[in-house]
């Protein structure tokens, strides 16, 4: 029975997460899913089936560079917002979500896996944002932040003072232990060599799918 509410923990966070683009609850609602499903063993998944993963990653081949902070990594998240004043009151509102990786290794003690980050953003990342970078309009002011900003397009720079602004990176970097939820598949693998993997000749890829987003988070709550 267990087995069978797993995938529809993760249908039901997908559709939330789809729903609630922007802000916090987003990043509350993968953990708090991620957090409630056992994790699998890459050796006993399933194909075909919803499951959660955990394990140390490996970049398999290449990485890339975080554009805010230049930290090599397999995936990164960037939220930035404003502080807009409103009469006597405020508020934070998002400006801008970054987010981007590459295809990655998870490792566990019975095997490895691909995750395979899709082209067209399907993944949901709940990243710890270990990375803070400000500027206002007399107290702060950041250079990566302003160039971050400034190639995309957004000016720090407000009518007669600097923008009240704020960012928060989260990455996945190599070595780092991680929870992927996402579509389990035993594919053909290029590189097989025997031994390790639940079907010979075979690796376990983890994936999106028309349903089912890719779910990414490096919060020990989450692991």
């Amino acid at each position: 029975m267990t087995e069978l509410l797993v995938p529809v923990a993760f249908f039901v966070a997908a559709l939330s997460g789809l729903v609630i683009r922007f802000g916090f609850t987003r990043e509350r609602r993968i953990k708090r899913t991620l957090k409630a499903v056992k994790p699998t063993a890459i050796a006993s998944a399933l194909d075909g089936r919803a499951v959660k993963i955990v394990g140390e990653v490996a970049y398999a081949g290449r990485s890339i560079a975080s554009p805010l902070s230049g930290r090599l990594c397999a995936f990164y998240s960037i939220v930035v917002e404003e502080y807009r004043s409103s009469g006597k009151s405020g508020a934070w509102h998002e400006i801008l979500r970054d987010e981007k990786g590459v295809d990655f290794l998870v490792r566990d003690d019975s095997g490895m896996a691909l995750v395979r980050i899709a082209s067209d953003g399907a993944a949901l990342p709940a990243l710890v944002q270990d990375r803070k970078a400000r500027t206002s309009p007399i107290l702060h002011s950041d250079f990566d932040l302003e160039r971050y900003l400034g190639e995309r397009g957004i000016s720090v720079e407000g009518r007669f003072f600097r923008k009240n602004l704020r960012a928060a990176e989260g990455i996945l970097e190599e070595g780092e232990r991680v929870a992927v939820g996402g579509l389990a598949r035993w594919l053909p693998d290029p590189n097989a060599g025997g031994g390790g993997y639940r079907e010979a000749g075979k690796r376990l890829v983890l994936q999106s799918s028309e349903a089912l987003p890719l779910f990414l988070s490096d919060d020990p709550k989450t692991l």
